[in-house]
């Protein structure tokens, strides 16, 4: 299997948006809420963002790096093989069936990007809210099954807040850093 240049990145992407989450985002909720971030979703989860922009641009080959990510973040956190596959797993299913469905709704190849293609009128930003919409469904829906502890646990429901505010963050912090690229790039013009 030869791994491609944009899969390493999106790998490496993943990885620091992990790192990020578990050292920074997951400390400072667990100390306000008082929670452990192991026992529950996290309320801004911005590996999602990173996710939903890679299948997005990627397609399904961004799915292998995001399995990837997932499993090696579960065993460096000190999680069991079969705890890291299932996380990878769900992650990989969650961005699949987005990527599916639109493609599907295109009239295009199951697998291929969604940015390619007859998307004129669906802009990218439109591409990632929807593609994070659905996908925050799905991996809620896992999340409950595999976490939840009865029939009215809200996990679901944080799942989804956290995915989801994890893709407008990402996309925030993308659009900050375009306009000040182009701020900059007019001074030097």
């Amino acid at each position: 299997m030869r791994i491609l240049p944009q899969q390493l990145t999106i790998l490496v992407l993943m990885l620091i948006a992990l790192l990020i989450q578990f050292q920074v985002i997951w400390k400072i909720e667990s100390s306000l809420l008082e929670y452990s971030p192991l026992a529950v979703a996290s309320l801004m989860f911005i590996p999602h963002g990173i996710r939903a922009i890679a299948v997005v641009l990627s397609g399904a080959s961004a799915l292998a790096p995001i399995f990837l990510a997932h499993l090696i973040t579960d065993l460096a956190i000190g999680l069991s093989l079969t705890a890291g596959v299932i996380s990878g797993a769900a992650a990989a299913l969650a961005m699949v069936v987005p990527l599916v469905l639109i493609n599907y709704l295109s009239h295009k190849p199951a697998l291929v990007p969604l940015a390619v293609g007859n998307t004129e009128n669906l802009s990218l930003f439109r591409l990632v809210i929807v593609v994070g919409a659905i996908s925050s469904l799905v991996n809620g829906a896992i999340g409950a099954v595999r976490y939840s502890t009865s029939p009215l646990d809200l996990v679901a429901l944080k799942y989804f807040i956290g995915d989801m505010l994890g893709v407008i963050v990402v996309l925030l912090l993308l659009l900050v850093a375009k306009n000040r690229l182009m701020a900059i790039g007019k001074r030097l013009a």
